[in-house]
């Protein structure tokens, strides 16, 4: 049977099809028409690397938090949720795609794709228990009971290094960014940067007393980052970027798939033991500011990102808890970017959601 670059999201997967295909055709689990289709036992090889993480067993409670049973074919879609094309395959596609594949690994058992399975490597233990030492709460126990500058055993700071540099991305000058302040008139351009050193508060990224720049992507992100209320006026300012930056971005941690970051240097496996260090840094610099927060919870994302900043990045790419599809960026040096517009705004409604 043939598969087609249109049954995954995964680039590294859909370049991989777009080389070995032998020609154009019809899908078999997508319908697609006159696309580059390759025979599924063709992928065999590079599905192997993920059909070998697995065993059966009764839950999948440790990688995927649920204490629910799931088959192959329904973790891989849960835990890499960007690996097929999930709004053209339905789940029975990705079964007997997934199964199609896998009668060409040299390992394949009907039990392994029929009954419940988890990753062999949170039940040996190693993912929870060592995660290249880099284990999120004992850090951040530590770093707030104990040791404030000097942090004992914890952390790895060589490996994070090597792991943050692979999601390095550099953004162009001339790219745009907005941030905004919640204000009764249209500010002045020189008030919409970074507040002064003297009255910086400590933020999720920036210490006390050291300001950084919060910028977002668009200008709707930025008006959610703030929580503007109803009625009230705000002025949302435009930044321009006259020379590149390089940030660690952090935004789509949860979304890559497991070819896309071998093309990142990573093993599958040594992804899945730090994605959930990353996954849990990138919601702690999410959360919004509240005035609840004890300042002690914002120590083990300062440090982090003080550590980003001491590499040579100009800054660290996050997705916005506030406004969905946006993200934002704490920038440590504002110097590379200019205010050039300002528009003030009114809100005039407001939309809640709930569950």
């Amino acid at each position: 049977m043939n598969c087609c670059v249109n049954c995954f999201a995964d680039q590294g997967l859909r370049s991989r099809i777009e080389a070995e295909s032998k020609g154009r055709g019809s899908c078999d689990f997508c319908s697609s028409n006159d696309v580059p289709i390759l025979v599924c036992e063709g992928l065999s090889d590079m599905f192997e690397q993920i059909f070998v993480l697995y065993t059966n067993h009764a839950t999948a409670i440790l990688s995927l938090k649920k204490d629910i049973s799931v088959d192959l074919h329904e973790h891989i879609g849960h835990y890499w949720p960007s690996l097929f094309n999930q709004d053209l395959l339905k789940t029975k596609d990705i079964k007997h795609l997934l199964n199609q594949i896998g009668r060409g690994w040299g390992g394949y058992m009907d039990l392994l794709f029929e009954q419940p399975v988890e990753l062999q490597i949170y039940l040996n233990g190693n993912a929870e228990d060592e995660v290249y030492d880099l284990q999120w709460d004992t850090f951040a126990k530590e770093i707030k009971d104990q040791n404030r500058f000097f942090i004992s055993q914890t952390l790895d700071l060589e490996l994070l290094e090597s792991v943050f540099s692979r999601f390095a991305k550099t953004y162009p000058k001339d790219t745009f960014f907005y941030r905004a302040r919640i204000s009764d008139y249209e500010l002045p351009l020189d008030k919409l940067g970074k507040l002064p050193k003297e009255i910086t508060t400590p933020g999720r990224a920036n210490p006390v007393g050291i300001p950084y720049l919060y910028i977002s992507d668009q200008e709707k992100t930025t008006l959610y980052e703030t929580r503007v209320s109803l009625h009230e006026s705000i002025t949302v300012g435009t930044f321009v970027l006259h020379t590149p930056i390089s940030v660690i971005s952090l935004k789509d941690i949860a979304l890559y798939g497991p070819f896309e970051i071998q093309d990142r240097g990573f093993d599958i496996e040594e992804f899945i033991k730090i994605r959930p260090y990353l996954l849990k840094l990138e919601e702690e610099l999410s959360k919004p500011v509240r005035k609840q927060d004890v300042n002690l919870d914002y120590l083990p994302t300062q440090y982090l990102c003080e550590f980003i900043k001491s590499l040579g990045f100009d800054g660290v790419e996050y997705r916005s808890a506030m406004a969905e599809g946006g993200y934002n960026l704490a920038v440590f040096n504002d110097k590379n970017l200019e205010c050039v517009t300002a528009k003030h705004y009114q809100v005039k409604g407001l939309k809640y959601d709930w569950k």
